[in-house]
């Protein structure tokens, strides 16, 4: 499963450029601090493994001159030394260990902050950008006191959904619904904080005449995001999932297997809450894979959509009123999965592919010049 920095790779070595795409700091058995992986990810792009630097967390917050200097320093230097040319463009995702951009000698930078990190190392590290980006305006309001210039945008789609979403466009075929028993479909890691599992419970529950799909991990071996003790609640759902006949378990799959059975569902869910997940519950990208179906999204409130009828979003305030709202879309699924609105939300996720991301954020940076 990719994530969005790896697709921005990608997508930028398929634009003619050369790619090194550096991995956070972690064991490597060498001696260096940073080298050349063996492994090519793809064509274009170079991975670079970064070993860690001790005592790197107590330098960041408490000197975090010697942190800036010893340790971003010293990573920056050591991954130009491999690149052995003169680097055009940083993006950075992590401005945790990369805290002066400036060190790369870059004729340009950008900081990506696609989760809510918090600390003055983080501001610090953005007034070292020339420009910030976030798909979340939650993430930007946090730093809008930064002084780089900022841009908003969607996530991006992957290869695969946007191949079966033009395949839709061309056949024009928008079927209301596709089989006798409507299936709601949810992707996400099942132990990630911030779902709302009551919401999840009383809307399964109550339907045991539809079949609800999952795909994700569901237990703590391999998890990229719980490696400790996972919740209760998140816990106790996934064990509630696991005894309802009307739910299956898919477990994690590779991107073009998930888009092919993406596809044949009816609609989807989007359950996390404002007030328990990391973002807010502002933007996910797994909402742009649901759209590039073409099928309504049966969601809480999530701010980047507020204005838009692309999600059919609960109320802001009061999460509890999903279960009717689902009830209202599952029972009217003809006029929610008409023609008209599947091509709408089709064509709204492939103008927001991680190459049309790169065009705008390249073009966001060179109407700054």
């Amino acid at each position: 499963m990719l994530l969005s920095k790896m697709h921005y790779a990608i997508e930028l070595a398929e634009l003619g450029n050369d790619v090194f795409f550096v991995n956070p700091p972690r064991a490597t058995g060498q001696s260096e601090l940073a080298v050349i992986a063996a492994v090519k990810p793809a064509p274009g792009v170079t991975l670079i493994d970064t070993a860690p630097v001790a005592q790197a967390l107590f330098l960041r917050h408490k000197l975090f001159p010697v942190y800036r200097q010893w340790v971003t320093g010293r990573y920056a230097k050591a991954i130009r030394r491999l690149v052995a040319t003169p680097i055009d463009e940083v993006w950075c995702f992590d401005p945790h260990t990369y805290v002066d951009l400036s060190a790369f000698g870059a004729k340009r930078s950008v900081l990506l902050i696609y989760d809510f990190y918090t600390g003055r190392h983080v501001f610090r590290a953005a007034e070292t950008a020339d420009t910030i980006v976030s798909v979340s305006s939650v993430i930007l309001d946090h730093y809008k006191e930064a002084t780089p210039p900022k841009l908003l945008m969607q996530h991006g789609l992957g290869k695969h959904f946007a191949v079966l979403a033009e395949e839709r466009l061309r056949r024009q075929q928008f079927p209301p619904q596709q089989g006798q028993r409507m299936k709601i479909g949810y992707t996400g890691n099942l132990l990630r904080v911030g779902m709302d599992t009551q919401l999840g419970r009383t809307i399964i529950g109550g339907h045991p005449e539809i079949e609800f799909h999952f795909w994700g991990p569901h237990s703590r071996d391999g998890n990229n995001v719980s490696s400790g003790e996972a919740p209760a609640d998140l816990l106790e759902f996934i064990e509630f999932l696991k005894g309802q006949p009307n739910v299956l378990l898919h477990g994690v799959k590779e991107q073009s297997a998930l888009a092919t059975a993406l596809a044949e569902m009816d609609a989807f869910l989007f359950l996390y809450s404002a007030a328990k997940d990391l973002n807010g519950a502002s933007n996910s990208h797994k909402l742009l894979e649901y759209l590039s179906t073409g099928k309504p999204v049966i969601s809480t409130y999530v701010s980047n959509y507020a204005g838009t009828n692309l999600l059919e979003m609960g109320d802001r305030t009061d999460e509890q009123r999903l279960p009717s709202l689902f009830e209202e879309v599952t029972g009217n699924l003809r006029v929610y999965n008409s023609s008209e609105r599947q091509q709408q939300r089709i064509r709204f996720a492939l103008d927001n592919t991680y190459q049309r991301q790169v065009i705008r954020i390249r073009e966001f940076i060179e109407a700054l010049k």
